[in-house]
């Protein structure tokens, strides 16, 4: 198969967010592809190649009829990039089947990313260094026996680990700092979230292992975006959380606020005490991300 600009940058979109269905392939993509016509074409000549997997489950998207189709990486996806680009980090990306359970979440869970990359994009204060997605190796260009992931198992007795969604580092005036990402689709109550995933973070903030994962970052905190469904699962979340492990460290968004203008300087953030704020801060007549 010829390989043509058209599939790079189909195989490069799916290296950067794992799981697309096509119509986010095609808005995701850096350049404009033509249409979903020419799109189609080109990821059924892609999947007969073996270059890229169609999900046998297709997935329900919220507010529309009907279902998707998703779309992954193979192994020979990932050799096709890293021999083109000349880069061997490009082998370290995940090739694994999602989950059929775990399908509805990464669609979400990518909006939210291309929400956020939309609203640093737009403007030149805040910079996004890096985005690691939950089944993504961290350190790629290690030995192999040497790689691995976010989930991070913090004790074996009693049982703990800490498993984000996604972790990225924003700059700004001269200071990295980590987040991670928790996507709530609605499908555990508040209290079994801040009873579920508080003691992991917590223990992962006290150890300060945010820094094996990002070891750019300068700062010894990081912060928890909870991206849920609705307010008033935001507020509620948030309340729970009061009362257990590092609350601090949280931080909860009602999707419907999140958008490309909102998401750095729209008081759409609600915390612990009930405090609604922007992501970044003025502090005086500087802007600054919030320690």
């Amino acid at each position: 198969m010829v390989i043509t600009d058209t599939d790079l940058q189909i195989l490069e979109v799916l290296a950067q967010y794992y799981v697309l269905t096509r119509e986010q392939i095609q808005r995701f993509s850096a350049a404009p592809i033509s249409s979903g016509r020419s799109v189609r074409r080109r990821l059924l000549k892609m999947s007969l190649a073996e270059l890229i997997r169609k999900h046998r489950i297709p997935v329900a998207l919220p507010g529309k009829n009907g279902a998707a189709p998703v779309y992954y990486l193979t192994k020979n996806g990932t050799e096709v990039l890293a021999d083109h680009f000349n880069d061997g980090t490009y082998l370290g990306l995940p090739t694994r089947q999602p989950r059929v359970d775990r399908l509805n979440h990464w669609v979400a869970l990518n909006e939210t990313r291309w929400t956020i990359e939309q609203a640093i994009a737009s403007q030149s204060e805040v910079g996004l260094e890096r985005w690691i997605n939950e089944w993504e190796t961290v350190n790629k260009s290690a030995h192999e026996k040497e790689q691995f992931y976010l989930q991070t198992k913090l004790s074996e007795n009693p049982p703990l680990s800490c498993s984000p969604d996604a972790g990225f580092v924003m700059s700004l005036r001269g200071h990295k700092k980590v987040f991670y990402l928790e996507q709530d689709l609605g499908t555990s109550s508040p209290k079994q979230i801040a009873a579920r995933k508080t003691k992991g973070y917590a223990e992962l903030a006290n150890r300060k292992l945010h820094r094996k994962h990002f070891p750019e970052t300068t700062l010894d905190t990081f912060t928890i975006l909870f991206i849920t469904t609705t307010a008033y699962r935001s507020q509620t979340t948030a309340e729970r959380i009061r009362t257990r492990p590092r609350p601090d460290l949280w931080l909860c968004i009602d999707q419907h606020e999140l958008t490309p203008e909102s998401f750095l300087y729209g008081p759409i953030t609600l915390n612990y005490q009930g405090e609604r704020a922007a992501l970044v801060k003025p502090i005086e007549t500087q802007k600054e991300i919030p320690c």
